[in-house]
């Protein structure tokens, strides 16, 4: 499923089409909170749920709503994944690759906003809703510091040092030459900024009952 940036891209449209207001701040907080499963060992189903909708996330408030938000994102990130002929033929398929498309796909759209800076700064702190869900408080700290850095400056190559927090260090090493073989793939960046569009689009016509393109406004998430 994806990564930080991608799942914060695709939340702050939402928030942004939303006739609910939400609290922003937990919302994000919220909605990237679940992938903290992977360090601090925790099984899926304490911080994801099975096939959230959108009216069942309209329905929370704040860190719960993103708390949901992000299962419903991974869930059509997944889908819309194997629907893409380029992305199901062209590339080696192992979790390494998979890894390596995840990281690759917030490189390619972290441009497509402007104000990472003030939500980097969301998680200076960590708020009590996170401590309900099995993982340490100086685990959720830890990862907020992690995500925090993260999100402050656009995606590089140094940046998948995180999953040495909970991959065998072996893959780590294939990530890694995934990555210097395929950053610069001009067809690879088609095909991921493609699969994301399509993602956000589902979402907004769930919403609404009708694409950005049907509307006739468009979306934040235009190509770069």
């Amino acid at each position: 499923m994806p990564w930080p940036a991608v799942h914060i891209l695709i939340a702050n449209e939402f928030l942004n089409s939303s006739s609910k207001k939400f609290d922003r701040k937990k919302f994000i907080i919220g909605t990237s909170f679940p992938d903290i499963r992977y360090p601090a060992k925790l099984d899926r189903g304490q911080t994801h749920f099975s096939q959230p909708t959108v009216q069942e996330i309209l329905s929370e408030d704040g860190f719960k709503a993103g708390l949901l938000f992000h299962s419903l994102v991974d869930s059509l990130w997944n889908i819309e994944f194997h629907h893409q002929a380029y992305l199901k033929t062209q590339i080696p398929h192992n979790p390494a690759m998979m890894h390596t498309l995840k990281i690759l796909q917030d490189v390619f759209v972290y441009n497509r906003l402007d104000n990472w800076e003030s939500i980097s700064g969301y998680f200076k702190e960590t708020i009590p809703e996170e401590d309900q869900y099995g993982s340490p408080k100086s685990m959720v700290k830890r990862w907020h510091q992690v995500i925090s850095h993260y999100l402050n400056k656009p995606p590089q190559f140094e940046d998948i040092n995180m999953l040495e927090m909970s991959l065998p260090a072996e893959m780590v090493e294939e990530i890694r030459s995934y990555y210097q073989t395929y950053h610069g793939d001009p067809s690879l960046k088609e095909a991921l900024n493609h699969h994301f569009d399509i993602v956000q689009n589902k979402i907004f016509r769930e919403m609404t009952g009708r694409s950005h393109s049907e509307t006739g406004e468009p979306s934040n998430f235009s190509h770069i």
